[in-house]
């Protein structure tokens, strides 16, 4: 009678559980690829948004703080930069132009104050610059429906370094309505001229 003690595995039980095993390690590093690709991408999605919101947070701001003087001039009723957009403040002048940068643009505002009645002094004057990391397209459009005026922005920031494959673009778009005087106002505002 011949007893059958094992003590070692057999060569097939290894090559066995080598190769579950690289099916499993491989499985692991996709899946930690993809969660580093999402990261990456929610990341520039967060990055992208913020500086969005800010150049919308500027524009929001000054345009409902105007003293009903926004001198629009849109090439086709669009501003990208290359037109006059100011708007009128108590204290001053809030002006928007765009520079580029390679393929990246900047949104860049300007203030200057009146110097007449103003809490400013001239010497006050400064400029303000967003986005030149990811914008590649900003696009106004001033728009008139019924006496309202508003203004439709779209910012177009992607991704640096990204090749072509799938989606690298972010985009912002936003509305911001002028303020509209109640007759109250706009009487007081004609007696005040005289």
């Amino acid at each position: 009678m011949q007893k059958s003690s094992r003590k070692a595995f057999t060569l097939i039980e290894i090559l066995v559980c080598m190769a579950i095993l690289s099916g499993i390690i491989g499985i692991v590093i996709t899946i930690m690829n993809r969660g580093a690709s999402n990261v990456q991408k929610g990341s520039f999605n967060v990055l992208a948004a913020n500086q969005a919101f800010w150049i919308v947070s500027v524009i929001r701001s000054d345009i409902a703080r105007s003293i009903d003087k926004i001198n629009f001039n849109g090439d086709g009723g669009v501003w990208k930069g290359g037109s006059t957009f100011e708007v009128d403040i108590e204290g001053g002048k809030a002006s928007y132009s765009i520079e580029r940068h390679g393929d990246n643009i900047k949104f860049v505002r300007k203030f200057t104050p009146s110097g007449i009645n103003s809490e400013f002094l001239i010497s006050d004057s400064k400029t303000q610059k967003f986005g030149d990391e990811y914008m590649t397209d900003l696009a106004i459009t001033e728009k008139k429906e019924e006496g309202v005026v508003s203004y439709y922005l779209e910012i177009t920031m992607k991704e640096p370094n990204k090749s072509l494959e799938g989606n690298n673009e972010f985009v912002w778009t936003s509305y911001i309505y002028a303020p509209v005087r109640n007759e109250i106002e706009k009487y007081w505002v004609s007696t005040e001229a005289n």
